[in-house]
């Protein structure tokens, strides 16, 4: 019977199923229940297939390696493809954040939703979320998502057991922009809705008669949509700054990662 692959093939497709199953297990937008987990296996098994064609990785023998030092290379690949696959998360992470800082000035940490890959999360966020899915498909950034994918393996190859930890430290020091990058995206919409909580304040001293309580909750909830509704272009320009902020840090990464 003739074979269909060698076993130094069958070792090196192991390899690279194995960082790319790492890599879309971080990975936000694949990892969701949106997408039925058969396609993801079969998308994961095209793409290794196509990976370790068209990215001139070479075989070696197996003899070479001993079964101790074969898990040790499996478990570079779980973490190599689970550290490029994070640096997504940190861009959700911004969108996330922004959205349940604006959602909680608007009083809707009550008004929760159920979402299958993130859980609780409130209206605003899954609002957030989708805008991020959109940006981050119509801007053209998972092509160059998975082209670093790619590079990586020319830049960290499958059978040397090395890894840089400036990758990790430049990881570790960009998880701060999450913060930073979600307080400017949500600093217009807060700042109208401070400026509606300290009307609301000076109306319940002069006034007493109004009940602020009563009104303050319904116009905070329309003025942060109304704010939301004129500045979403601002919004989404904003989206794509973050995404090309992230891109160029992506690139630099993965590149760290081989030094």
């Amino acid at each position: 019977m003739t074979q269909l692959i060698s076993v130094p093939e069958a070792i090196t497709f192991g390899l690279v199923l194995t960082r790319l199953v790492a890599f879309f297990s971080a990975f936000p937008v694949i990892n969701s229940n949106f997408v039925p987990l058969n396609v993801r296996l079969m998308l994961v098994i095209a793409l290794s297939f196509f990976v370790m064609k068209f990215a001139s990785i070479e075989t070696v023998n197996i003899e070479d390696f001993s079964p101790f030092w074969m898990f040790l290379l499996v478990l570079k690949e779980l973490l190599v493809g689970f550290f490029i696959g994070i640096l997504t998360h940190i861009i959700v992470g911004i969108f996330s954040y922004s959205a349940e800082v604006i959602g909680y000035f608007m009083g809707l940490t009550l008004a929760n939703l159920f979402d299958p890959t993130f859980g609780q999360i409130s209206v605003i966020d899954r609002f957030f979320i989708l805008l991020f899915y959109l940006m981050f498909f119509l801007s053209g950034v998972y092509l160059i998502f998975f082209a670093g994918l790619v590079k990586s393996f020319e830049i960290i190859p499958l059978f040397e057991l090395k890894i840089s930890d400036n990758a990790t430290v430049f990881i570790l020091e960009k998880t701060v922009d999450l913060f930073v990058l979600a307080l400017k995206m949500a600093f217009p919409f807060l700042l109208v809705l401070l400026m509606l909580n300290i009307a609301l304040a000076l109306i319940n001293r002069l006034i007493p008669q109004v009940n602020v309580f009563i009104v303050g909750l319904p116009m905070q909830i329309f003025i942060g949509l109304l704010s939301l509704a004129i500045g979403a272009s601002a919004l989404v320009l904003f989206s794509k700054g973050i995404m090309n902020y992230f891109v160029e840090n992506y690139l630099n990464a993965v590149k760290l990662f081989g030094k």
